[in-house]
């Protein structure tokens, strides 16, 4: 593990010697990682991490946007993995709207028991949770409105009950509840008729989106809640439909708006800081809701072997692989394609810094837990 960490940071290595030649301890390798350009950048941004300050990111655990820790009003409780959805759009929100907070990990059900200093705060144990002037809030939606109503902030993200917006507003919220549902039924059933409601479900909703002045649902500059609503399923369907129906969202010419959409969240910090990958979403689901149902369509179209990287093209660090169907499926905005290197040292630098966990874990594989 300790040569495939080493050549990951020095491309250039001859790989038969490093087979044959005594491995660099995880200490050396810290020390040639943290030498590399992403390296130099982690720990820049760990240094703000602590301040509260920096980008936004899963390691960061005080938000401070400029204001004195002692003015922190909010504890943010949210799943360990940043795989929660409905933690998703919280975290977004407070990133939004520049809401000092801070963040306790807990880890979700399916993934172990809760600490028992959260459940004596949250009996229920739902993620996510706020701590908020001594009050305990769970349920997203309440945790949303709560923030829009009660902190101050110049962004307001839902309309008044007089604006013109608000039905619009209600009424597009109903609709996401609606594109769930068929979701649902599209990737939990076999039956293939489901594809047809799930798809012009997607249509109404692209329709809806194409009467809006810009890329968002209610029009305007910002975000509103309407759209933090849809970010957590839909960039999950975009990945689950693909790999278990061949279903594609991203890249579908028949979602101009929709893509349009994505793409206008692909240049928010905010968003590329809690989103994951298509091939963590298709491991993380199964956990979270049960195993989808694979159709004739998710082999034929490539978009399974793509997301599991068995293609032999799809797992390159490059950001698009040539020839691969993941360069539409899963495409990378040119402001965020870092370059095969820095991708590169990225890969070896977590690897590193978590090599007592991963090394843990692979002993399972030989039958050991330790």
């Amino acid at each position: 593990m300790q040569s495939f960490a080493n050549s990951l940071i020095n491309s250039n290595s001859d790989q038969r010697s490093l087979i044959t030649e005594s491995p660099l301890s995880w200490e050396e390798l810290s020390e040639n990682g943290a030498k590399t350009s992403f390296g130099k950048q982690w720990k820049e941004w760990e240094r703000q991490w602590e301040e509260g300050a920096g980008p936004p990111h899963t390691n960061a655990k005080l938000r401070l946007f400029g204001r004195k820790e002692s003015e922190v009003e909010l504890t943010f409780y949210r799943d360990s993995s940043a795989w929660c959805p409905y933690c998703q759009k919280v975290w977004m929100m407070l990133e939004e709207k520049k809401i000092p907070y801070k963040v306790v990990k807990i880890n979700m059900r399916s993934y172990g028991e809760k600490p028992a200093s959260f459940l004596k705060k949250v009996p229920s144990g739902l993620l996510p949770a706020i701590e908020f002037r001594g009050e305990i809030i769970t349920e997203s939606i309440v945790i949303m409105q709560t923030i829009e109503f009660q902190i101050p902030s110049t962004n307001q993200m839902l309309p008044d009950p007089s604006d013109e917006k608000y039905p619009l507003a209600i009424k597009l919220l109903k609709l996401e509840r609606k594109l769930f549902g068929d979701w649902c039924q599209f990737l939990f059933r076999s039956k293939n008729q489901f594809r047809d409601v799930f798809h012009n479900t997607l249509l109404e909703i692209e329709g809806e989106l194409g009467k809006s002045e810009g890329p968002w649902f209610l029009g305007g500059p910002n975000l509103s809640i309407v759209d933090l609503t849809y970010v957590p399923h839909l960039e999950r369907m975009a990945a689950s439909c693909a790999y278990w129906k061949g279903f594609q969202i991203r890249g579908n010419k028949a979602y101009p708006n929709i893509n349009r959409w994505f793409e206008a969240l692909e240049e928010k910090e905010s968003y590329m800081a809690t989103k994951s990958d298509f091939y963590t979403h298709v491991m993380d689901i199964p956990p979270q809701y049960g195993n989808g149902i694979f159709s004739s369509e998710a082999e034929s179209s490539g978009f399974k072997s793509a997301i599991e990287g068995k293609d032999g093209i799809s797992w390159k660090l490059q950001s698009s692989p040539k020839g691969s169907v993941l360069k539409d499926l899963e495409p990378v905005l040119p402001v965020n394609d870092k370059g095969e290197e820095w991708y590169r040292h990225e890969a070896a630098c977590m690897l590193i810094k978590n090599c007592n966990n991963v090394v843990r874990f692979s002993c399972r594989g030989a039958g050991r837990s330790s």
